[in-house]
């Protein structure tokens, strides 16, 4: 669910280990593929009044695209509608998972990461058209994430392999860097990042669109670097480098809702892949590092500020010491942790204890930030989906007691939650 389902793992070579969870930029300078990116107007982005929940449900031809009404708390109003298959019978294959469901900003298009055992594809859906399409095309690699502030549906994508003779090359090869993607034509700008793809970790634009704050690593046991730029691909400045401990994978960063501040996780820099991670602070030149907690590592769970900016939302391992949970994913039991920006206190708002299911997941804070609506479930089976059910948690402070309402019904055969 979202990126929970699978470990983002990218093999280099045949010995090095790279958590790939998103995209990341070396090079100090910019290069532009000879396809540029179009500007469109403002008026090719309204969007629908009523809100959608996304979801991918198993299905026995495949993963079915479906959606649900969203309520103004962010749960679901009704059951999941059909709306269309993935194509090349995707979700027919066991090992077949979707990591991403993501909205653009202006809830104009779906981007759905996919993931197989041959390589990645991402398919961009349509919401007014209901069209869908492998974007960009003849290309595999992932989606990372909607470049807000712009008049453009523009994403963030990592090329990680050509897919057939029309694959897009840069100057006759295959030497992408990060691509700026326009889902409305799948033209895209590349951005010369220096390394290759898989060398990239995660990225995350700024709310305004005019920064991004990126990682990169050259392999297992060699730490990470943290970069900013503009989102053009200037200015492109290192902030820090991580590699004297075992959490030297930064990444999963979250931007704080005005901009001043970023969260992310300092991930294991280990091929085992669901060790614990270390939840950080830091402004957006790298300076004033703190260590907040300790959260969930591998699995994707990415920090969710409130929208005061006062506090940030977050998924821990309730098992640290079942090692079977270190390398396995449906041995993960977990829960919703808060801790407060300005005096780092934490605790739990919503855990197996409230909810009688392992995996407390994916939680969403309300406008007022004063809840948080999040899904409970027992660990998914590859063949039928998951089970999941939201759920909401008054969040006040520390020293008040949890507690976890049902809101919704079960769901059934779910594979992920956009």
């Amino acid at each position: 669910m979202k990126r929970a389902l699978i470990p983002l793992l990218i093999i280099l070579g045949s010995v090095m280990i790279i958590v790939a969870l998103g995209i990341a930029l070396f090079c100090p300078q910019a290069r532009t593929h000879k396809k540029v990116l179009p500007t469109h107007g403002a008026g090719a982005s309204v969007a629908s009044s009523t809100q959608y929940l996304y979801y991918a449900l198993k299905n026995t031809q495949g993963f079915m695209l479906a959606r649900a009404v969203k309520g103004p708390d962010g749960r679901p109003l009704d059951n999941p509608q059909p709306l269309t298959l993935l194509d090349n019978g995707f979700g027919q294959v066991e090992s077949d998972s979707i990591s991403i469901l993501q909205l653009s900003p202006d809830g104009h298009y779906l981007a759905i990461d996919g993931n197989r055992d041959h390589g990645d594809l991402v398919w961009i859906y349509d919401t007014q058209a209901t069209t869908l399409k492998l974007m960009p095309p003849a290309t595999m690699g992932n989606f990372l994430h909607w470049l807000p502030g712009k008049t453009a549906d523009i994403f963030l994508y990592r090329p990680m392999f050509p897919a057939g003779p029309d694959a897009p090359l840069d100057n006759g090869v295959w030497n992408p860097g990060l691509w700026l993607v326009d889902a409305a034509t799948g033209l895209h700008q590349n951005i010369n990042i220096g390394v290759p793809a898989a060398f990239l970790i995660d990225a995350a634009p700024s709310p305004d669109g005019n920064q991004i704050v990126y990682s990169t690593t050259a392999g297992l046991g060699k730490g990470s670097d943290t970069w900013s730029m503009n989102s053009d691909g200037h200015a492109q400045t290192l902030l820090f480098h991580t590699a004297d401990g075992s959490q030297d994978i930064a990444g999963l960063f979250a931007w704080s809702p005005d901009g001043a501040s970023i969260a992310y996780e300092r991930l294991s820099d280990s091929a085992t892949p669901f060790l614990p991670a270390g939840l950080w602070l830091m402004d957006t030149h790298g300076g004033t590092q703190r260590h907040l907690t300790d959260v969930d590592g591998g699995h994707g769970f990415a920090p969710s500020w409130s929208p005061d900016g006062r506090k940030i939302a977050f998924v821990v391992r309730t098992n640290v010491g079942n090692h079977q949970a270190d390398t396995l994913p449906q041995a993960l039991q977990c829960a919703i942790g808060v801790v407060t920006v300005g005096d780092g206190h934490t605790w739990l708002v919503a855990s197996s204890q409230q909810t009688a299911k392992p995996w407390n997941i994916n939680p969403t804070w309300t406008m007022d930030s004063r809840s948080i609506i999040f899904t409970a479930l027992d660990p998914v089976n590859r063949v039928l989906g998951g089970t999941p059910r939201y759920w909401s948690a008054h969040v006040i402070g520390p020293q008040e007691k949890p507690l976890a309402l049902p809101v919704s019904p079960v769901i059934p055969h779910v594979v992920a939650v956009g």
